[in-house]
């Protein structure tokens, strides 16, 4: 069994849990958030109109890619959970070296290599992929894990997802203001260069912000493993984690939710472009949607204490709905509208985010509940696994439906059926989304604040002896 060493709690060595813990852990979030979005939000419209890679090649691509993440995800958790504690702790030094292989393969999936053979364009776009998904594994899975073992106390948890959160912000700033005029140039056409600049610039931001992230944290909570314990089997823990019905309402939720989110950061370069005739607004309809963020920054601490992680977690995905079902139901061909609707959805998926990360937190101890065995590399793993199905499943749908619809790579225009087959994907898709994950939810999750108070009161019991 894993045991908690209350003597590192209680030591005076330990700087106790404050401000520093989560302003580093935001800034470590800031790279992911930043080349995890470059890749969802403009890989697909480089392959098609930049590497010359057909719209269902690159679908395949993305579901190839993530059949092996079902492969690569766990087996990394499972290395973290093995991995032997040093001085620097158990899940930091992630962060201190594996911010470089992740970069090289960032800048590699953007390289257009001179004079490359048309028929070593895929392969090429596979290998680098791949590789990404990869690097991005084998930091991330620490970096969510350290978050269990940095407090244990449900109010402090649920900051840290706050401030996690606040990172998308940061991230997102120079993703939505800076990358359009990086990857189009003045004729709206767009720029291989643009694209190669962006993503050195954001491997360099990354990189300084996983650094700041090793300084600036502490793993308080040290989970010793009993020398004599039984081993279990990665097919025995696999198992058990299909038990945790908070796990699987998580997963399920996120696979919805997390679409609905996805989708439109994947095709809005195409919809902007081609339906609205309009490329120069794509940078406000990726800011005006943080609105949402700073306006439920302040509130969702408050919310959670009155109506609990999970019920404020349901609202969201009601008020997505509601701004979808408007654009679904009543058509339009004004960009600023469309822009002011995906602005309320974007205050919905804001308390989302602030909450989902302190949910996962949840389903960690619940896993500890149900099994006796603390393992946050393998539960965080497998949740990590569910967000990389839906940038494929995301990538899936964005490459197959603009080949469905007749979207020919690398034509300066389109028809206007294709335009308005990209307006309704772009609409539909994402109601359907908010709808599936809301009710996933609702009726899967099933760690109320009752169940939570029984669940962390066991785990001190059993600590205590």
């Amino acid at each position: 069994m894993y045991i908690a060493n209350k003597e590192v709690l209680e030591s005076s060595k330990v700087k106790p849990f404050g401000m520093q813990d989560k302003v580093g852990y935001m800034l470590g979030d800031v790279g992911s958030c930043l080349l995890f979005n470059f890749i969802g939000s403009y890989l697909l419209v480089f392959y098609t109109d930049v590497f010359g890679i057909s719209a269902a090649a690159v679908g395949t691509l993305m579901a190839v890619s993530r059949v092996w993440d079902a492969i690569n995800d766990p087996m990394m958790g499972v290395i973290v959970d093995k991995r032997k504690r040093t001085k620097d702790g158990k899940f930091r030094p992630y962060l201190k070296y594996m911010g470089i292989p992740l970069g090289i393969f960032t800048i590699l999936t953007f390289l257009v290599i001179p004079n490359m053979p048309q028929g070593m364009k895929l392969p090429y776009a596979y290998i680098t992929y791949i590789g990404f998904g990869m690097a991005y594994t084998a930091i991330n899975i620490p970096y969510g894990s350290l978050a269990s073992v940095m407090t244990n106390d449900p109010v402090q948890r649920t900051e840290l997802s706050t401030w996690r959160n606040i990172s998308s912000i940061f991230a997102m700033i120079p993703l939505m203001v800076l990358t359009p005029k990086l990857v189009f140039d003045a004729s709206d056409a767009v720029s291989p260069k643009g694209f190669l600049i962006a993503a050195v610039l954001y491997v360099i931001i990354a990189n300084i912000g996983y650094r700041l992230c090793y300084k600036m944290t502490t793993e308080r909570i040290i989970n010793e493993v009993k020398e004599d314990a039984p081993k279990a089997s990665l097919g025995e823990t696999l198992k058990a984690l299909g038990k945790n019905k908070a796990l699987i309402g998580l997963i399920l939720s996120s696979l919805g939710t997390l679409t609905a989110m996805f989708l439109p950061n994947a095709l809005n370069a195409y919809l902007f472009k081609d339906y609205f005739q309009a490329p120069g607004l794509l940078s406000l309809a990726g800011l005006l949607p943080m609105v949402g963020t700073f306006l439920a920054i302040p509130v969702t601490g408050k919310l959670v204490a009155k109506f609990g992680k999970k019920n404020i977690a349901i609202y969201s995905g009601i008020v997505s709905i509601a701004a979808y079902v408007v654009l679904v139901l009543f058509p339009t061909k004004n960009p600023m509208l469309y822009i002011a609707l995906i602005t309320v959805s974007g205050f919905g998926t804001a308390l989302y985010g602030m909450i989902v990360w302190a949910l996962v937190g949840d389903v960690i101890d619940y896993q500890e509940y149900l099994s006796g065995k603390r393992e946050e590399g393998i539960v965080y793993a497998t949740y990590s696994l569910s967000r990389k199905l839906v940038q494929a499943i995301v990538g899936s749908i964005g490459g197959f439906a603009l080949a469905a619809i007749g979207y020919q790579s690398g034509a300066a225009t389109q028809a206007p059926e294709v335009a308005e087959s990209i307006r309704t994907i772009i609409t539909v898709v994402p109601l359907i989304g908010f709808i599936f994950g809301t009710v996933c939810l609702k009726f899967v999750y099933n760690l109320s604040n009752k169940t939570l108070n029984e669940v962390n009161e066991e785990l001190e019991r059993r600590r205590d002896q």
